[in-house]
């Protein structure tokens, strides 16, 4: 009999609100959530869950009991916030006698439902209450015990219940051997009764082995073959729906545990590619099996490469369904270019063949690729040339190395489609052009600007106005990368086009053709003074008319246009203009009402964009645009959480600017359109900042306390990368107004806790690098001494973590590379990885740095802590490594001097030796280094930097000295060299390297070096030191001086000094002598020289 865990009167009561709640009736509706809320969660919520749960397991409406389950799962794990726990949920509030009845009820109804949707429903709530137990480190044994029974249960639906709960909750069998595992996965994968358990078990194992550690990954991954087995029948009988449903699990497994597949995956393509070319399977069928092969592709492209003529498998049919496209009346007469085709085949196709390019690369793609791509254009169906100019656009970027030698030949392949009869190749071929000028820029633009203009500016006066306006959107592409004076002789053709789609009755086209004439003024720079009188009225006259709400976007359109032309011309041309400009800017502003109207970020783009133009003269306007500028900066986005089987589309739709994701069992979503416009207005506010300095004091305060919490704002990188850009420039805002330097420490205090924080635990390596980058830039501002004892030591703490993990994954990727089963292919990926990783260590070696500089030997005592980090990295094999490692040392000997020598067990040896290295940037970094010990490092270096100078000089020496790829190691080594004589000679005959020193110059590169190089070198001939100023070394010296003249490295006085000099021997020199001088120089430079000295 079933035990009552309510009165009645209260269930009935209960029983009554569940038939209310998703009425059709608003009003109803309303009360009966109102009833929910007051009566019941805030005031009984014990007899609430008891009573639902009751509902779900004895009411004799099937409706009900899901309904119940539902409706538990939802208000039971629901946050309800209390002042001693913030996150605290329902669950967590009712008493345990509550929690324990709830559960006993759910697994006798567990074992007596009959009903599939019930059952699954209370699986759901049950996994909800085992997920929610093991956060709170409490065990259900009763839970174990249930679901152990029914795993061996002779009914199928009990063993299904077991498994969907094992999917949901993977951790409670965490503890269970593998091969035990292994025997109760194998057996209900092959359940002999039952397609449902078979389904269920392939999920529950996938779901295992995601959580699961390496080895058990690795272990369970035998089961491969048996996981895919629970798809042949389903594609046999065929069962579509479960089939995609299966597919997509593995499309989960293949995401983050792609090598499992390894063993079977020939098999696995050959399974995929017979239903995605299978056109009596349904499209969702098709492409689900197509996107396994492409994620498969994305996440281990080195295995995939493996399997013999994959790509001459999939690339057939990624461009058949390219080819699955209707003449749609509705493309010729639609005004909404955005309509979502993303499930369409024809796109689906599209996306495969850039994703195959770009991860297997041009060699894999490209030949099999134009086996088919020639015929297609030839072919009399405009799908097929459609699809094979889509083809080309697509494998581009991933095609680039390979296609680059054949550009031409391609792109006279292309061009002649731009006459074809249909519109919709026509339109096709301006996309492949214009995806073209972004792949391959900037040689499309310097090499083919005439054939690929001639053709493309015509297009926009096609009949079809989509086809105008993707014509001009191609322009976009190309003149983004376009030099000027290529753009210069088809400037007036263009415009002239442009001003009549701009005159057009299609809005999209007037958008477009407002687009292009604002990127064509960005390329154009100067060269658009000629056209800008004719379009600002035209922009003008857009703003002032088109205001209905339609035309919102135009509107927006035309304010960026004008801005941009603003930029282009500059402040005194677009004079006339402004006041106009600015007063629709003003007008547009007060004209927003709703949040989601798109002139927003135009506007703040706009607003952006006439401060770079007008400088101090921007600042009245600021009253005026930093409050909604302000609002939109501290936009929080909106967020919905959904069970699974919510129709999310229904209420937040995509159109709407919402993005869902599977977490957890749940649905949950984000609102994307709000993170945009939050994105472009903390933009704006680093423009505002570098452009109006003291003039944004006022701002100042408030911005701060806005982009500080967003270093955390993990929802969208953008924010986070804007609001670290912002905060170095209010501190440098800040002392321009010469704030009191107690004000500006404690901004600097504020500013400083907040970026450690993030460097304690920063796991995006992009991100890192702008924080540190933040950090370096705001210490710079603040100068010497600017951090506290405690700021030191935790900028090393959190510094310490992450070199510890910057090592760990170095060590990995190096074991791997060890490996016997390392995939060579994979190195590409590797690659890329460390290059993110040596960025970021880059910027943290000049954090480093810069605490050095403003500490100096104070900052020793924490250094310490590091210092076997850096010596381990000093001592890795990756060359990245030690350069890193040495230009730490470097800036310990540069700041500390002589005391850094009770270091120089740790770094000295290794430093000279290294001048030696291999790596072109470890030598650099060392030559730098022993010049840092004779400049800095007093007496106590004299033996090194004695025992340098033969290496250092056989840098210099070496017949490829002067290669692009070795030029900064001379320069240099030439500078250590100078640097060791003048301040740290006392072990060495000086003269002799002096006189070989000399005649290693000039160095004409690096900025840094230079200045110190030429100062002794000035030094010494003003001295008239003899190994300088012997008649043999006055020709040499004058072409020193000449060559830095010439290449313009050293600034200021000290390239005054040197012309001056120059100029002193010169005029010392006979008639003859001077002028075989001036004709033993390039033409170019001595007419320079020539005019400096006069």
């Amino acid at each position: 009999m079933e035990q009552n865990l309510i009165p009645a009167e209260a269930l009935s009561q209960l029983s009554s609100l569940l038939v209310s709640l998703p009425s059709a009736d608003n009003e109803i509706r309303t009360q009966a959530e109102a009833q929910l809320n007051d009566q019941w969660i805030a005031q009984q919520p014990d007899l609430l869950l008891l009573g639902l749960t009751q509902l779900a397991s004895s009411s004799s409406e099937d409706h009900v009991r899901a309904f119940a389950s539902v409706l538990f799962r939802r208000i039971a794990f629901k946050s309800i916030a209390t002042a001693e726990d913030p996150d605290a949920q329902l669950w967590g509030l009712v008493q345990e006698n509550t929690r324990q009845g709830v559960k006993a009820a759910l697994l006798v109804s567990l074992s007596n439902e009959t009903n599939e949707s019930t059952r699954h429903k209370l699986c759901d709530a049950i996994a909800e209450i085992a997920k929610t137990d093991m956060l709170r480190g409490e065990k259900w044994a009763q839970l174990m015990a249930a679901l152990f029974e029914c795993s061996r249960s002779p009914s199928a639906e009990l063993r299904e219940s077991a498994l969907r709960i094992f999917t949901a909750v993977p951790d409670l069998i965490s503890d269970q051997h593998n091969d035990a595992l292994k025997g109760v996965f194998s057996a209900s994968l092959a359940d002999p009764e039952s397609q449902n358990v078979r389904i269920a078990a392939l999920k529950a194992v996938v779901a295992y082995i995601l959580q699961a550690d390496p080895g058990s990954q690795k272990a369970l991954g035998s089961l491969m073959p048996h996981m895919l087995e629970v798809l042949t029948p389903l594609a046999a009988t065929p069962d579509e729906d479960a089939l995609t449903d299966s597919i997509m699990t593995l499309i989960d497994l293949a995401e983050n545990c792609p090598r499992l597949f390894r063993s079977a995956l020939p098999n696995v393509v050959t399974f995929m590619i017979n239903i995605a070319k299978e056109k009596k399977f349904e499209d969702a069928l098709r492409q689900t099996a197509l996107e396994l092969l492409m994620t498969l592709t994305e996440a281990a492209p080195g295995m995939v490469r493996k399997v013999a003529d994959f790509t001459s498998q999939v690339i057939p049919v990624a461009l058949e369904m390219m080819t699955d496209m209707e003449d749609d009346e509705k493309w010729y007469t639609t005004d909404d270019l955005d309509d979502d085709d993303s499930e369409e085949n024809y796109v689906v196709g599209e996306h495969a063949m850039d994703r195959l390019a770009r991860y297997l690369g041009g060699k894999a793609v490209l030949p099999v690729s134009f086996q088919f791509i020639p015929q297609m254009l030839a072919s009399e169906q405009w799908q097929q040339r459609h699809a094979a100019l889509m083809a080309i656009s697509a494998i581009g970027e991933g095609c680039v190395k390979i296609m680059e030698p054949e550009l031409g030949n391609i792109i006279q392949m292309i061009v002649p489609y731009f006459n074809n009869p249909s519109a919709r190749v026509r339109y096709a071929t301006c996309n492949a052009i214009g995806q073209m000028s972004t792949d391959f820029a900037p040689a499309l633009q310097k090499n083919f600007h005439e054939i690929v203009l001639s053709s493309l500016i015509p297009v926009m006066e096609d009949p079809e106005p989509r086809v105008q306006a993707h014509a001009a959107a191609a322009l976009v592409n190309f003149c983004e990368e376009v030099d000027k004076a290529v753009l210069d002789p088809y400037l007036d053709p263009l415009f002239e086009r442009l001003l009549v789609l701009l005159n057009t009755s299609k809005t999209y086209v007037q958008e477009q053709a407002i687009t292009t004439i604002a990127t064509v003024a960005d390329s154009a720079e100067d060269k658009f003074i000629k056209y800008h009188g004719a379009i600002m009225p035209l922009l003008l006259n857009i703003l002032r008319q088109a205001t209905a709400k339609q035309y919102r976007l135009l509107r927006g359109k035309a304010m960026e246009c004008a801005s941009l032309i603003a930029l282009a011309v500059g402040k005194e041309v677009f004079a006339p203009f402004t006041q106009d400009f600015v007063s629709l800017l003003i007008e547009g502003q007060q004209s927003v009402t709703e949040s989601d109207d798109p002139q927003t970020s135009y506007l703040l783009a706009s607003w952006a964009r006439m401060c770079k133009v007008l400088g101090p003269d921007f600042l009245p306007y600021l009253p005026v645009i930093m409050p909604p500028l302000l609002q939109s900066a501290q936009l929080k986005p909106d967020f919905a959480v959904l069970d699974p089987d919510e129709d999310a589309e229904a209420n937040y739709s995509a159109e709407d600017g919402w993005e869902f994701v599977g977490v957890d069992g749940q649905q949950v979503g984000i609102k994307t359109t709000v993170l945009e416009e939050k994105c472009t207005a903390v933009e704006m506010l680093i423009c505002y900042a570098r452009e109006l300095g003291a003039g944004f004091l006022p701002y100042i305060p408030q911005v701060l306390d806005i982009v500080l919490p967003l270093l955390k704002f993990y929802f969208h990188d953008g924010v986070r990368h804007a609001a670290a850009c912002v905060v170095p420039l209010l501190l440098q805002d800040a002392k321009k107004a010469n704030v009191n330097a107690a004000d500006i420490s404690s901004m600097w205090h504020t500013i400083y806790a907040k970026l450690v924080d993030v460097i304690m635990n920063e796991m995006d390596p992009s991100f890192l690098l702008q924080v540190y980058i933040a950090f370096y830039e705001s210490l710079e501002i603040v100068g010497e001494n600017s951090m506290t004892p405690e700021e030191l030591e935790k900028f090393i703490q959190a510094t310490e973590a992450q070199l510890k993990e910057f090592y760990e994954r170095l060590e990995t990727r190096q074991n791997n590379r060890r490996a016997a089963d390392f995939d060579a292919e994979e190195e590409e990926t590797m690659l890329e990885e460390e290059e993110a990783e040596e960025s970021v260590m880059s910027e943290l070696a000049r954090a480093i740095h810069t605490v050095f500089m403003t500490h100096r030997l104070a900052f020793l005592p924490y250094f310490d802590k590091i210092l076997p980090s850096v010596v381990h990295f000093l001592q890795h094999e990756n060359p990245s490594a030690r350069q890193w490692a040495l230009c730490v040392f470097d800036d310990l000997v540069e700041f500390t001097g002589p005391q850094s020598f009770a270091y120089s067990s740790h770094f000295l040896e290794r430093m000279v030796n290294s001048i030696q290295d291999p790596n072109n940037d470890v030598r650099q970094a060392a030559a730098y280094g022993l010049g840092a010990c004779g400049q800095f490092g007093g007496p106590q270096y004299a033996d090194a930097c004695s025992a340098a100078l033969n290496p250092l000089f056989a840098i210099i020496n070496d017949p490829k000295a002067r290669d692009v790829d070795n030029i900064y190691v001379t320069e240099n080594a030439i500078s250590a060299v100078s640097k060791i004589c003048r301040f740290n000679s006392s072990k060495f005959e000086v003269d002799p390297v002096i006189s070989a020193w000399v005649a290693a110059l000039p160095i004409v590169n690096d900025e840094e070096e230079a200045p110190t190089t030429y100062t002794y070198l000035m030094d010494l001939v003003d001295a008239g030191h003899p190994a300088i100023v012997s008649a043999n070394n006055l020709p040499h010296i004058v072409k020193i001086y000449v060559e830095v003249l010439s290449a313009d490295v050293i600034k200021g006085e000290l390239a005054d000094r040197m012309a001056n000099g120059l100029k002193a021997i010169v005029s010392g020199l006979d008639d003859g002598t001077r002028n075989q001088l001036w004709a033993s120089i390039e033409p170019e430079k001595a007419s320079k020289l020539q005019q400096r000295l006069a």
